[in-house]
């Protein structure tokens, strides 16, 4: 077990050292590479369904085996869980590759079931050196099950690493 306490040191630190020289690079940044043409009102929406596995592999990952998540008849979705599905829109779609979260506030509404049917989506509500969305994710078309704002910074030189 050993093994795992080094692998999980060397990836902590190869993760903060990968945020320093983001946060360097983003410094030395003109003000033309930290944002992108998003106009207000633009909008993605990607659909998936949250599966048992989803949150029984997710449990596994954290080390949240909290039994409102897998020993329950109605098993609640992680709600950071839900925040990694809302993170690959963000970082893909809209504003896509390149953007770079410096704030987030989240709130879950209603819980989201293993089983459930998710619309995630997101909102460009202003664009200058700071982009500012608003999300949405929706079970089964009629639960809000997190709604949030983030602002992120794009920086352009990251968008051509995908």
């Amino acid at each position: 077990m050993n093994y795992l306490k080094d692998i999980k040191t060397f990836l902590n630190i190869s993760q903060k050292l990968q945020i320093l020289q983001a946060h360097k690079k983003l410094s030395s940044s003109s003000s033309s590479e930290l944002s992108r043409k998003f106009e207000p009102g633009q909008k993605v929406s990607m659909i998936r369904t949250v599966t048992e596995d989803d949150v029984i592999n997710f449990a596994k990952l954290t080390n949240d085996y909290n039994p409102i998540h897998l020993n329950a008849d109605k098993k609640i979705v992680h709600g950071a869980l839900l925040n990694g599905f809302l993170s690959g829109v963000l970082g893909t779609k809209l504003p896509g590759p390149g953007t770079l979260v410096v704030h987030q506030l989240l709130n879950y509404p209603k819980p989201c079931y293993a089983g459930d049917v998710i619309e995630i989506s997101v909102t460009v509500l202003s664009n200058r050196k700071i982009i500012k969305c608003s999300y949405k994710i929706v079970a089964n078309s009629e639960r809000v099950v997190l709604d949030g704002e983030g602002k992120f910074v794009f920086i352009d030189r990251f968008s051509k690493m995908t």
